[in-house]
């Protein structure tokens, strides 16, 4: 009978590297990366300034539309940063549902400054958010699979 390279009893475990002297800093430890505060950075201020547009077309006063884009662009930019820092503890639907529902209620929001009714910012929101996460999902699962 042949034997298999995974038997009871045969498989070694995996060693990590050994021991790592105080001081030393393991890479990727302590400080993020770029992408991880500039992506959610510029979407947020694309969000925000968008969502000034549009709640100076629909009546707001200059003032109102500005702090709307103001608290649009940090509430997002916060969001994203969120989800792009903890995205590695998340299993791979969770994920997508994330990411997909943060798609989702940000373009439903804006489609709803933009006068139309709730059900059909809500309608806009629940195919965006999840096409969005579809996509996610498709795109985690083939490049970790």
């Amino acid at each position: 009978m042949p034997t298999h390279s995974i038997m009871p009893g045969h498989h070694r475990g995996h060693e990590g590297p050994g021991p790592v002297a105080r001081g030393t800093h393991l890479p990727g430890e302590g400080h993020a990366s770029r992408l991880s505060w500039a992506v959610p950075a510029t979407g947020g201020f694309v969000l925000g300034l968008y969502a000034v547009f549009l709640s100076g077309q629909n009546g707001y006063s200059t003032l109102g539309s500005w702090l709307m884009g103001i608290v649009v662009a940090l509430v997002s930019a916060g969001a994203g940063y969120v989800l792009i820092r903890e995205r590695k503890k998340m299993i791979t639907e969770v994920r997508a549902i994330a990411y997909g529902s943060l798609f989702g209620v940000s373009m439903g929001f804006l489609y709803s400054l933009s006068g139309d009714s709730v059900l059909r910012s809500i309608e806009i929101g629940l195919l965006l958010g999840l096409g969005m996460g579809l996509a996610s999902y498709y795109v985690f699962y083939w490049h970790e699979h």
